[in-house]
C-alpha cells in the first residue's frame, strides 16, 4: 500500500495470507490496525478486538471493520474481474475511524448494499469472488436481499459465516436496560407511549458518502470516551472544588507571576488533540491556580462562597446550553425567568411590571438610561441622535462607573453625566441635585434621568430614595436605582428599610450573584412600566426568529425585548436556590453576613491599630491597619504617605501566602484602606477574627 491511505477499486482483491477478500465497489482503506465499531460503542482498543475470536461476523447496524497489520495487506493481480463495472460504482464507502488512538491508525470501512455494491458483495460466496478470510475479524451489515449463487436465504449471512450466539442478558437486564426501564412512569405496564414513535425517529445505517473531499458516515466523536471525560472531570470538580469549598487549611490562592504560570499550565493549543489523561491534568492545573472564590476567607469582591443548589443548575444549564429567546427552543428556562421576575417585582413593592436579565449590572445600567432615552424621545430609535438637544443625566458622585461607560458607549458622552456631591457617608445630597437640575435647564440642556444608588460599591451607602424620587416626579425625569448590591436587603423584613422609596423608581439593576450567591452572572433590570416599553425600545422583530404565526402563544417569545440574541438562562440558578432556601432562608442569609459586619466592626474598635473610616451601615467594612511603627506618629502628611503603602504591602504578602483575599484602595482623597465584605453563609465569626489577626501579623514589621 502506498502512503498512509489506498484505494481498492473494484477490480482489486484484498490479500490475507492465501485468502483474497473482493470488495464489491470502491473502498478507501488507510493502513495500520482497524478497530471495530458499533453504534453502541465507536471503538475499542486492540487488546480489545484481537480478544473477540476470529473468523466470525456479526450483524449490526454499523460498518465492516477489520483489524488487519498492513505487511498482511496486498493488491490482486488485475486479471480479477470487478464485481460492478467503474462507472456504476456508487459513492466511496469508508471513512477514518473517529476517536481512535494516534498511536494505531484505524479505518472505518463501511459495506455497500447491492444498488451500489454489485453482485459480488462481501461476504458473499459468488463464483469467482471468494468470501472474506476466516483470519479476519469483521462485522457486516446484510444487504437486503442477496441475488448472488451462494445459496444462502435473501437477507442472510452465509451458513459458515453466522455470527455466533448472542450471550443472554443476565436477570435485570444490562445498566442501560434497567435505567431505561428505570424511567418507565410506574402507572404504566406495557411498552411507554411514544416508543413506536421513537424508533421510527432512529435514522437507518446509510453506505458513506464523499462530499466535498470529507466522508459523511455517521457521527465523528466518540460518545463513550466524551462521556467517560465529562465523568472524570465531574470527579475532579467534585474532589477538588466543592468538597474542599468550606475548608479554612486550604489556600484561598496558589499565587505565580503571568510568565511563569504562562508556563505551568502549557497554554499552546497545537494541531492535533490531546489524550484525555493530559486534559484532566490540565483541569487539575487551572483548579489549583485559580482564586478559590468560594473560599471563607475570599473578602476581595461583591461576590464569594458557593451555593451548592445554585452549582447545580449551572451544571444542567450548561449541560443543556440553551438560549433563552423563545419558547420555542426554550420552554422551561423562559417561564422560570418569568416567575423570579414576577417574584423580584413583588419585593420591590410594584403591583405589576417587566423585566429581563443581563450578563451584569453594568448593562442593567446601561439598558435603564436607554430606555429612559427612548421614553424621553422614542424617534431616537430610528433617527438617530441628529437634531436631538443636548441630553444631559445625573448620578451620585459615588456611583458605579459603568454609568459613565454607559453614556460614553450610548453616545450621550461622558461630559454630560453629571455626578452630584454626597455626604459624608456617600450619599447624594438631594438639595445639590436640585441644584444642578436647574443649572443644566437654564444652559439649554434636555435633563432626562437620575440614577440613584442603593448600596455603593465602596462604602456601601444608600441613597435617600423617597427626596430624590419627589425631585424626579417634580421634572418630569426617569428615577433609576442601581440596587446591583444592595437589593439583596429587600428579602430582609429588618433591613429592607434601607431602600425606602424604591417602590417609586421607574427601573431598577439588582444582583442576585452577589449577597445571594446565585452563582455569576445573575443580573435583572426590573421597570414598572407595563406597556411593552422594553421590547418598543430594543425590538428589531427579526422574522426568522419571532414569527407571529406560530402554533404557540408567541407572547412568551421575550428574546426581542433584549439587546442581546443568545442569552443565558441565568434566572435558573437564582429560582434553584430559591426553591431550595425559601424566602426566608434567603432573608436568614442576608440577616447573618449583615450580622458578622457588625461583629467585625465591633471588633475593629477594640483592637489596637485598626481603625475605621466610617461607621458602615450595610456589609462594607472600611478600615485601615496602622502598624506599630506609625502608631506614635501624628497625623499629617508623612503619616498619611507611608500608611497609603501599607494595604498593599500586607495585600501582596496575603496573596502569596495565599492565607486569604481582601481589597483595598484609596477613595476621595483618602489614602489606601481595606474594604472587608461579608457575604457568603459559609463564613465564621473565627474567620472575622482570623481576618484581623492575619492582617496584624503580616504587617506588624512594617
Amino acid at each position: 500500500m502506498n502512503g498512509s491511505r489506498s484505494l481498492l477499486t473494484t477490480g482489486a482483491a484484498l490479500k490475507i495470507g492465501s485468502r483474497s477478500w473482493w470488495p464489491g465497489a470502491g473502498i478507501i482503506f488507510s493502513r495500520g490496525l482497524l478497530g471495530p465499531v458499533t453504534p453502541k460503542r465507536r471503538s475499542l482498543g486492540k487488546s480489545q478486538a484481537e480478544a473477540r475470536s476470529p473468523g466470525w461476523l456479526g450483524r449490526a447496524a454499523g460498518a465492516v471493520v477489520c483489524l488487519i497489520p498492513p505487511s498482511r495487506i496486498t493488491h490482486a493481480p488485475k486479471a480479477c474481474a470487478p464485481a460492478l463495472p467503474s462507472e456504476g460504482r456508487g459513492p466511496l464507502a469508508a471513512g477514518q475511524a473517529d476517536g481512535m488512538q494516534p498511536a494505531a491508525r484505524r479505518v472505518l470501512i463501511e459495506s455497500l448494499g447491492l444498488q451500489e455494491a454489485g453482485t459480488g458483495a462481501s461476504g458473499c460466496r459468488a463464483s469467482g469472488a471468494p468470501g472474506v478470510s476466516s483470519a479476519l475479524p469483521v462485522q457486516w451489515r446484510a444487504p437486503s436481499c442477496c441475488p448472488c449463487t451462494c445459496g444462502a436465504p435473501r437477507g442472510a449471512l452465509p451458513q459458515q459465516l453466522q455470527p455466533p450466539p448472542r450471550p443472554r442478558e443476565p436477570r435485570g437486564g444490562t445498566a442501560r436496560s434497567r435505567g431505561a426501564a428505570m424511567s418507565r412512569h410506574p402507572d404504566r405496564d406495557g411498552p411507554l407511549d411514544g416508543d413506536t414513535h421513537q424508533r421510527e425517529m432512529v435514522p437507518s445505517k446509510r453506505s458513506a458518502v464523499l462530499v466535498d473531499g470529507v466522508i459523511l458516515n455517521g457521527p465523528t466523536t466518540d460518545a463513550r470516551a466524551g462521556e467517560k471525560f465529562v465523568e472524570d472531570a465531574c470527579r475532579l470538580i467534585m474532589e477538588e472544588v466543592v468538597l474542599k469549598a468550606t475548608d479554612v487549611s486550604e489556600k484561598v490562592c496558589e499565587w505565580r507571576p503571568p510568565e511563569q504560570l504562562k508556563q505551568l499550565l502549557d497554554l499552546e493549543m497545537r494541531d492535533t488533540g490531546e489524550p484525555h489523561h493530559r486534559l484532566l491534568e490540565l483541569c487539575q492545573d487551572v483548579i489549583r491556580y485559580s482564586v478559590k472564590t468560594n473560599h471563607p476567607r475570599f473578602f476581595n469582591q461583591l461576590y464569594a462562597g458557593l451555593d451548592y443548589y445554585s452549582l447545580v443548575a449551572r451544571f444542567m444549564t450548561e449541560a443543556l446550553n440553551p438560549s433563552v429567546y423563545t419558547y420555542e427552543v426554550s420552554p422551561v428556562f423562559l417561564l422560570v425567568e418569568e416567575a423570579v421576575l414576577k417574584k423580584m417585582i413583588e419585593f420591590i413593592g410594584w403591583k405589576e411590571g417587566d423585566g429581563i436579565f443581563n450578563p451584569g449590572g453594568s448593562v442593567s445600567n446601561m439598558y435603564a438610561m436607554n430606555l429612559a432615552r427612548y421614553k424621553y424621545c422614542p424617534d431616537i430609535k430610528e433617527k438617530g441622535l441628529s437634531g436631538l438637544p443636548r441630553l444631559i443625566l445625573f448620578t451620585s458622585a459615588e456611583c458605579h462607573y459603568s454609568m459613565k461607560k454607559a453614556a460614553s458607549f450610548l453616545g450621550i458622552g461622558t461630559e454630560n453625566v453629571c455626578f452630584v456631591e454626597t455626604d459624608g457617608r456617600g450619599k447624594m445630597i438631594p438639595a445639590e441635585l436640585e441644584k444642578q437640575i436647574w443649572q443644566a435647564s437654564k444652559e439649554g440642556a434636555a435633563p432626562f434621568l437620575v440614577c440613584a444608588t442603593s448600596g455603593t460599591t465602596v462604602l456601601g451607602a444608600f441613597d435617600p430614595l423617597d427626596e430624590i424620587a419627589d425631585i424626579c416626579e417634580k421634572h418630569g425625569l426617569w428615577l433609576h436605582v442601581d440596587a446591583s448590591w444592595g437589593g439583596s436587603a429587600l428579602m430582609s423584613r429588618k433591613h429592607r428599610k434601607l431602600l425606602h422609596g424604591i417602590h417609586r423608581a421607574d427601573s431598577v439593576a439588582w444582583n442576585p450573584h452577589k449577597m445571594l450567591m446565585a452563582g455569576i452572572q445573575c443580573c435583572a433590570l426590573l421597570v414598572k412600566d407595563k406597556s411593552d416599553l422594553l421590547k418598543k425600545c430594543y425590538s428589531a422583530k427579526a422574522s426568522y426568529l419571532f414569527q407571529q404565526d406560530k402554533f404557540y402563544d408567541v407572547s412568551y417569545d421575550t428574546g426581542d425585548k433584549s439587546i442581546q440574541c443568545s442569552r443565558r438562562p441565568d434566572a435558573f440558578k437564582f429560582w434553584m436556590t430559591w426553591k431550595a432556601l425559601g424566602t426566608l432562608g434567603l432573608e436568614e442569609r442576608v440577616n447573618r453576613a449583615l450580622a458578622l459586619s457588625r461583629y467585625l466592626v465591633e471588633e475593629i474598635k477594640k483592637r489596637e491599630g485598626f481603625k475605621l473610616l466610617l461607621e458602615p451601615e450595610y456589609a462594607n467594612i472600611c478600615f485601615w491597619y496602622i502598624p506599630p511603627s506609625l502608631r506614635e506618629m501624628k497625623e499629617g502628611p508623612e503619616f498619611w504617605a507611608k500608611l497609603n503603602l501599607v494595604a498593599p504591602a500586607i495585600k501582596e504578602r496575603m496573596m502569596k501566602k495565599g492565607s486569604l483575599m481582601l481589597g483595598y484602595q484609596p477613595h476621595r482623597g483618602k489614602v489606601n484602606f481595606f474594604r472587608q465584605v461579608v457575604i457568603s453563609p459559609q463564613v465564621s465569626r473565627e474567620d472575622m477574627d482570623f481576618l484581623l489577626d492575619e492582617i496584624d501579623l503580616l504587617g506588624r514589621d512594617m
